[in-house]
């Protein structure tokens, strides 16, 4: 059988989920039921199945400085997230974030070796459930509990231009044949304008879980 990772889907360019241009995907399934969730789709099994180093390869092709993750829950595919960076940086140096609804203190005392693998490859990890009480507006997470956390020196240079410069949440809404998607943690007004183009048929790719 083939290493596979089963995905909602993904996007080759995007400037919304972290330092420079950055690819991205998301992993289907997840084991929380947030309130307020904003991609419920993602919850249960299902997605499209994609052969590990074919998807490291395809992400590669488009020349981005890194990957971003998130889902559903990254961590519930572990192992195979952590074999498509590891095949991409057989062949690249490209970063990685990845956005996860569990602790950063959960996910150290896991015990589980696709866990440790993964979290060892990530360069920045944004943390913790979503909590719609705490939806405070402010860009790159859901909610004030969710921490932007560094685990490694990769993203220092930019880190506090990025993450701690005040603005606004930015988003990407991608029109293609039958699918509309947007990216990015939305803003209430953006919101509003997702559900007027969801309406015609979208998938939402939001970063926070």
């Amino acid at each position: 059988m083939k290493d596979v990772i089963y995905i909602s889907h993904y996007v080759s360019r995007t400037h919304v989920l972290g330092p420079y241009e950055r690819s991205a995907f998301w992993v289907q399934g997840c084991p929380f039921n947030c309130d307020g969730c904003l991609s419920p789709e993602m919850r249960g099994v299902g997605g499209t199945a994609f052969d590990c180093r074919a998807l490291a390869a395809e992400l590669l092709s488009a020349g981005t400085e890194g990957v971003t993750i998130s889902g559903g829950e990254p961590f519930a595919q572990a192992g195979a997230a952590a074999r498509v960076i590891a095949s991409m940086r057989e062949r690249a140096d490209r970063g990685l974030i990845v956005y996860t609804g569990y602790t950063y203190e959960e996910l150290s005392r896991a015990g589980d070796a696709d866990v440790a693998a993964l979290l060892a490859a990530t360069d920045i990890l944004v943390d913790g459930r979503y909590r719609i009480d705490l939806d405070d507006g402010r860009p790159y997470r859901g909610s004030s509990n969710q921490r932007v956390l560094r685990l490694s020196d990769r993203y220092d240079s930019v880190f506090d231009s990025y993450y701690n410069t005040p603005g606004g949440r930015r988003v990407e809404i991608d029109l293609g044949p039958g699918r509309v998607t947007l990216t990015g943690v939305p803003s209430a007004a953006a919101l509003k304008v997702w559900e007027k183009m969801r309406s015609i048929g979208g998938t939402l790719a939001q970063i926070a879980p």
